[in-house]
């Protein structure tokens, strides 16, 4: 009986290990493809790289946001609304997910120019 207790506690404990225990509410906050990029720049030892973001906040950020922001090395670039882009070093993404005023997190898409296609029709991205 004792033996299949043995794998399931080795499972939980590899499990744990991987998510690293992180906050579910922090993770739902960010992008999977940006989790993914994440994941990728950890393993490789590159997390000190700069990455661009679009984030939502819940609210028009004021001078205070925008100072806690600096400090955790997030610049903001552009802001429409509630929707800011910044970059930022991959190590700060979680550090931005935590604050109460942001709601959602994606990696920004790199911008393609529509080609016309053999017969001159655009097509779709």
């Amino acid at each position: 009986m004792k033996s299949y207790i043995l794998p399931y506690l080795i499972a939980l404990a590899v499990i744990l290990i991987l998510t690293q225990c992180k906050d579910p509410e922090v993770e739902r906050k960010i992008d999977a493809h940006l989790r993914m990029k994440m994941m990728t720049l950890k393993e490789s030892s590159q997390s000190e790289s700069t990455v661009a973001v679009v984030f939502k906040s819940s609210e028009a950020l004021t001078e205070q946001h925008k100072l806690v922001l600096q400090k955790k090395g997030i610049r903001i670039t552009a802001g429409i609304g509630n929707i800011y882009s910044a970059t930022l070093p991959a190590k700060s993404i979680y550090d931005l997910a935590k604050m109460k005023f942001v709601e959602s997190i994606q990696g920004s898409k790199e911008f393609q120019i529509p080609r016309p296609d053999s017969t001159g029709t655009i097509q779709k991205l």
